[in-house]
Order: C-alpha cells, then sequence, then structure tokens
C-alpha cells in the first residue's frame, strides 16, 4: 500500500493543502506516471479520493475509492461515469441521453489532461498548474453546461 495525496477542485486544479492520505495498492501505484504525465489508466487518482463530479453524484460522507472507478482488465481502469452512466444516474440519462452525459462527464473529468495525483511526495509543478487552470477559463462555458448536464451548480 502506497500514500496518496490529490488536490481538488477539477476541473480546475487550482492546489489546496493536501489534507488527507489515502492508501492505495502497490501494483497501482507501480503504474502511475510521474504527475502530469499523460495518464496509464492506473486508477489511483479515483481509488484515492472522488472528484467533484463523483462527490455530486455519490457524495462525500463515505471515504474511498469513488464508486464509479470501473476495472477494464488489462486495459486498466476507466471512470464508469464516462463509460456508463446510465448505471450511476438513469434519470439523468434517459433526460438528457447517455452520449450527452458521456461527454460532459468526459470533459468534467478532464479525460486526457494528465496524472493529477501526487503519490510520495511528488511536487507540485506550478507551471503544469497554471496550463490546467487556463485550460478551465479557456473552457468555462462548456465546463458549466457539463456541470448542469449533471445537476451540479
Amino acid at each position: 500500500m502506497i500514500a496518496c495525496s490529490r488536490p481538488f477542485p477539477l476541473p480546475k486544479r487550482k492546489a489546496r493543502a493536501l489534507s488527507f492520505l489515502a492508501i492505495v495498492p502497490k501494483d497501482a501505484a507501480a503504474k502511475k506516471p510521474p504527475y502530469g504525465s499523460p495518464c496509464s489508466r492506473c486508477g489511483v487518482c479515483c481509488m484515492a479520493s472522488r472528484c467533484p463530479l463523483g462527490q455530486h453524484v455519490f457524495g462525500i460522507e463515505e471515504p474511498g475509492p469513488c464508486p464509479a472507478l470501473t476495472s477494464l482488465g488489462e486495459a486498466g481502469y476507466g471512470c464508469g461515469l464516462v463509460l456508463d452512466p446510465r448505471r450511476f444516474s438513469p434519470v439523468r440519462a434517459a433526460t438528457h441521453g447517455v452520449e450527452t452525459l458521456r461527454r460532459a462527464a468526459f470533459l468534467l473529468i478532464d479525460v486526457g489532461g494528465g496524472c493529477d495525483a501526487r503519490i510520495n511526495g511528488e511536487p507540485r509543478n506550478e507551471a503544469l498548474a497554471a496550463e490546467w487552470d487556463a485550460k478551465a477559463a479557456r473552457e468555462a462555458i462548456a465546463l458549466r453546461h457539463a456541470r448542469q448536464l449533471w445537476g451540479q451548480r
């Protein structure tokens, strides 16, 4: 088991004090790329905590891995809110359409944005954080619409 910290909120990845430690399996941590590197689908970020979308859908009361964390076998892990929103939010999926919710979740969790989980004291990359913040500012309207589709404010 490895200790992991993950800064939130997403998608605007402003730093905040690392306020907790989570325990993740050592084999998952071994597959984790360096902070800011392309995603390896290791699942460490979602094993450690819930992103703001996961907090909205599942609540934040219970610690532990996100219920939407989905094993893809040899391919690693994926987000169930992207893969099958119907499973976790059937009413919204029926109302807005599965594909619309998938795209909204894809945007909200910033698929392809890079690894945002830091383990074992990985330093925060200020330049990368500034890039992520600028991206969030450029996509503010789309992000607001995506949050509305999922019922977030």
